[in-house]
């Protein structure tokens, strides 16, 4: 192949994560709210998003029109809990273009019931707690599209190099053969691109593409804050 290039048909919508994504039993990615006051008690109730799973091609589309419906209710607040081991690379940028696009405060966490003793702010978004979740791989891409990131004390944060599998006959044995590529030049131009329209890190895209695909490097919470992921709390 020639440098720059992963052939004519391939482009970034190809890419995944591939070392997480194998993994059994990943769901894709499902959307829904939760009360900030710990119940809805008003028909304007004070809600945030959650969005978990694997971020696949339908995911944008899924989560623009969740929000067409949500809005619809008075209450909706733009802070979105994130959990997500990664996936497709296109996606992943449509959706942080998205939470770019409504100013959203993103959270890697699920949301909580606090204990009724439970007074610090630490850890807390209204009056539910947040446990610290993780977000990887692709899923760190749409991170990067918040206008307000939060990685609480405890939140795995991991990158790795985009790769992306390729299914075809083999003209040698007549059988279907696979073959791993990796992002050429237009890719990461386009990736880099996102990252100058959201605010990201240029540093963190060198980063990922120089982690073996098949690994996962978690970030410090030193790396997490010079690679402007994110504060500890909103």
């Amino acid at each position: 192949m020639r440098k720059g290039t992963i052939g004519a048909a391939l482009r970034l919508a190809a890419f995944a994560s591939g070392a997480l994504m194998a993994s059994a039993g990943v769901r894709a990615m499902e959307f829904s709210t939760v009360a900030l006051e710990g119940a809805c008690t008003s028909s304007q109730c004070a809600r945030a998003v959650v969005a978990e799973g694997e971020i696949n091609r339908e995911a944008p589309a899924e989560f623009a029109r969740f929000l067409r419906h949500q809005l619809q209710t008075p209450g909706l607040h733009a802070i979105v809990f994130l959990n997500s081991p990664g996936g497709n690379v296109e996606s992943a940028l449509q959706l942080g273009s998205l939470l770019h696009s409504a100013g959203a405060a993103v959270v890697v966490g699920r949301p909580t019931a606090l204990p009724g003793a439970a007074r610090s702010r630490k850890g807390r978004v209204g009056k539910i707690g947040v446990l610290p979740g993780h977000c990887a791989s692709a899923c760190v891409y749409s991170l990067m599209g918040a206008k307000k990131r939060v990685v609480p004390d405890g939140a795995k944060v991991g990158v790795h190099r985009m790769s992306a599998r390729l299914w075809g006959q083999d003209p040698a044995g007549g059988g279907v053969k696979n073959t791993r590529v990796f992002a050429g030049e237009q890719e990461i131009d386009a990736l880099r691109s996102y990252v100058a329209k959201v605010g990201g890190s240029q540093e963190l895209i060198s980063l990922a593409e120089s982690i073996p695909h098949d690994r996962i490097r978690m970030l410090s919470g030193a790396e997490v804050r010079k690679y402007r992921l994110g504060t500890p709390s909103l």
